[in-house]
């Protein structure tokens, strides 16, 4: 990552992909996976969870169409050049032994981005396994030099976008300078009045899993209130989780933190635990699949009675 990143998404889908509880959802909720895949393999021919082994998603700022993806996958080169060639307004850039490849994703109105404002995408296969997405040819050329080491990284800073959290995580992410969202299109109001956010999901060192996050406030008071809404969040978990042991069961096991400015959570238990929870909010879900057809259903009556 940049030494100037702003913000971070790390999933190390490898070691998730081996997991139980991902396993459960691919046994539990097929079409999940199948949209998932169905996706990347369009989009990028790649096709999770066999080929795919890791994704970062950094960016520089919080502006729209800045960001940057490295994907480390297996890949056929071929499959994806001959996709992009496709493509909407498909062109190419040589630079330094590397063809990135730039599509038009969709037309937006003029802004700072560029002359026509469209959202672009450039495409470099950077090499067997390391497939490069950029919001810009410049974007993609600066990630290029930072992957063969010829700009600034946080490789071995110490940064507040790298905790040691990372270190077990299976998703990881991270954002600092959040005072900056206040400039962003989309309205962001409660994570604008925060300096920074960790979060992490994972496995620890004895077998357990975790989820772990914590909120950096502006003020205390900010802080204090970010705990109220944690406070809440689990006060409804809970009062939900009634009649279900393996749910209930994780969320005692949640604790809430504050000290100063920083309020946070963090959860812990085992594999088959979480996968026992998940058994019990799949049936939970199950179980309203008949209201919603119900519900569905006089409007579909309606429209053949007007026909």
């Amino acid at each position: 990552m940049p030494a100037d990143a702003q913000w971070v998404v790390h999933i190390d889908y490898e070691s998730l992909s081996d997991s139980k509880v991902l396993q459960k959802i691919r046994d539990e909720k097929p079409m999940l996976r199948k949209m998932v895949q169905g996706w990347m393999n369009k989009r990028y021919g790649i096709d999770p969870p066999e080929d795919l082994k890791s994704l970062t998603m950094f960016s520089r700022d919080y502006r729209q169409y800045t960001g940057t993806v490295v994907i480390q996958a297996s890949y056929e080169t071929d499959k994806i050049e001959s996709r992009l060639r496709k493509a909407t307004n498909h062109r190419t850039t040589q630079w330094q032994d590397h063809t990135l490849h730039t599509v038009t994703l969709s037309k937006q109105k003029p802004s700072e981005q560029g002359p026509s404002g469209d959202e672009e995408m450039t495409v470099v296969m950077v090499d067997s396994d390391t497939i490069l997405l950029a919001s810009s040819v410049d974007n993609a050329k600066q990630a290029l030099k930072l992957l063969s080491g010829d700009s600034p990284s946080l490789d071995g800073k110490d940064s507040p976008l790298l905790t040691d959290a990372i270190k077990n995580a299976w998703m990881y992410g991270a954002a600092i300078n959040l005072g900056e969202l206040k400039k962003h299109p989309v309205s962001m109001p409660i994570l604008a009045q925060h300096q920074q956010i960790n979060w992490s999901f994972g496995e620890q060192s004895d077998g357990m899993l975790y989820e772990q996050a914590d909120f950096v406030a502006q003020s205390e008071e900010v802080a204090k209130q970010t705990k109220a809404i944690l406070d809440g969040i689990v006060a409804y978990e809970r009062l939900w989780s009634e009649g279900s042991e393996p749910m209930a069961t994780l969320m005692e096991n949640v604790e809430i933190t504050h000290e100063g400015k920083t309020t946070g959570f963090r959860w812990q238990g085992s594999s088959d635990q979480v996968v026992a929870a998940m058994d019990d909010l799949f049936a939970r879900m199950e179980t309203w699949k008949p209201i919603l057809m119900k519900n569905h259903q006089p409007h579909q009556n309606q429209k053949q009675r007007s026909e």
